[in-house]
């Protein structure tokens, strides 16, 4: 017996849905397929499409979006002009300012974490 195959993601199911439409549009009054609600069918897989589409430019617009957010940050370079970079200028200016009382820099929306750096351990021999 022959298996015949369903899709189970949105862009092939959307494509056998037009097909079948236009199939069933092409064969008129001949088509088997006139006890079915083909234009609920028909309606839906129009809505699906236009979801699908819009679903697609949101993705591109979300990563056009985040790559543009990621380099005015600067999170992942050192360069100047980002914000990232500005951050770090008030961290050191204000950490000359605040020398000694750098839990002062708190009062700035930074965190200080003013507990001792573990020592380091010692490596291990060869």
């Amino acid at each position: 017996m022959a298996r015949i195959n369903v899709p189970n993601s949105a862009d092939p199911m959307i494509g056998l849905a037009k097909k079948i439409k236009d199939k069933h549009t092409a064969d008129g009054a001949a088509s088997p397929l006139g006890a079915l609600n083909m234009a609920d069918l028909a309606a839906k897989t129009q809505t699906a499409d236009d979801k699908n589409q819009l679903a697609a430019k949101l993705y591109r617009d979300a990563e056009a979006a985040t790559q543009a957010r990621d380099l005015a940050l600067g999170l992942k370079s050192a360069a100047p002009g980002t914000v990232a970079q500005y951050v770090r200028s008030v961290r050191d200016v204000l950490a000359g300012i605040y020398k000694g009382n750098e839990k002062k820099l708190g009062d700035w929306g930074f965190e200080v974490d003013d507990s001792p750096t573990p020592a380091k351990k010692p490596g291990t021999p060869a």
